[in-house]
């Protein structure tokens, strides 16, 4: 056995290289959706917000009507008030109901971390999140798990317990992306008239393997990059250490310093590669840490996006 067999062996045994998995149980997964969909409650208000963002379009005009407790103020039409001293509220029409699918990306750079969740766990509260506000609104909630091991895709349906239970099976984690595959497996099962929701790292991952096809087959597709901090930033002090790659496998023996600089440049030009790929196909791309509140940090992305009611 050679030494660097004999280094890999003795750091990353055979017996141990499975990648262990965390994720919430069922019932913690549920107490922290809701908790962070009572955040968004107000932002939501109305689900002015909800709409255009999901839609990626105004709404249409219905009627003036007389303002009352409730409404949302800044519906208030001011110019009638100006000629009449009464306060009315501008009416909307919404266009419902959206098919709302979302998909979270379980494979092996998903389950580390180095903040209180992992990347998986995190990811896992921002797709039940969603559902909720989406359930909440009158659509239909559909998607899954995908990876290059594990798959169960959900149809759409107002049942959002279904897709945060199976986010809760430690057996449904692990193996490689696979972007080409599932894009292929989505617009062969879901309707082209959908919203779409991809919670990812995108870790080694090329947008065009599967944006132009989604942004083609879909009504709208987001991207909601979740990142822990060593995804963007090496530790300090470390020095030389042996880094495993969790897909290919591969042991190297590296000095981090020496990486550091050249590590935190080539992800921010990734990550601005991935947005401006995203924007170029008109469709959203968001920017999540997991040491975030969820709640504060989707606000800020939207507004980061300038999500306008008009």
């Amino acid at each position: 056995m050679t030494l660097r067999a004999k280094i890999e062996e003795k750091v990353f045994p055979k017996e141990k290289q499975e990648i262990p998995v965390n994720v919430f149980d069922f019932d913690t997964l549920i107490e922290k959706t809701i908790k962070n969909s009572k955040k968004l409650k107000e932002y939501f208000r109305m689900n002015l917000i909800y709409y255009q963002l999901i839609s990626g379009k105004g709404l249409e005009f219905d009627k003036i009507k007389e303002y009352m407790p409730g409404y949302d103020p800044r519906r208030i039409d001011w110019k009638i008030y100006a000629r009449t001293n009464k306060l009315f509220v501008r009416h909307f029409k919404e266009e419902r109901n959206f098919d709302i699918i979302i998909i979270l990306d379980v494979s092996n750079s998903m389950l580390l971390g180095t903040n209180e969740y992992t990347k998986n766990e995190f990811a896992s509260v921002i797709a039940g999140t969603l559902a909720f506000a989406a359930v909440e609104a009158g659509d239909n909630v559909g998607g899954g798990l995908f990876s290059s091991k594990h798959e169960l895709l959900l149809d759409p349906d107002q049942d959002y317990y279904n897709l945060l239970n199976i986010m809760t099976n430690k057996k449904m984690y692990g193996g490689k992306k696979n972007w080409k595959k599932l894009a292929e497996r989505l617009l062969g099962i879901y309707n082209s008239d959908a919203i779409l929701f991809i919670i990812s790292d995108f870790i080694d991952t090329n947008v065009q393997e599967f944006i132009p096809e989604l942004a083609a087959g879909f009504a709208k597709v987001y991207g909601i990059m979740v990142r822990d901090p060593i995804d963007d930033k090496l530790p300090e002090g470390v020095g030389r250490i042996y880094l495993r790659d969790p897909d290919s496998g591969e042991v190297v023996l590296t000095d981090l310093e020496e990486v550091r600089e050249e590590y935190e440049l080539l992800n921010k030009r990734k990550i601005e590669q991935m947005k401006d790929a995203f924007h170029s196909y008109e469709q959203l791309f968001f920017k999540l840490k997991t040491g975030d509140d969820f709640s504060t940090g989707f606000i800020r992305a939207l507004g980061e996006e300038q999500v306008i009611i008009s």
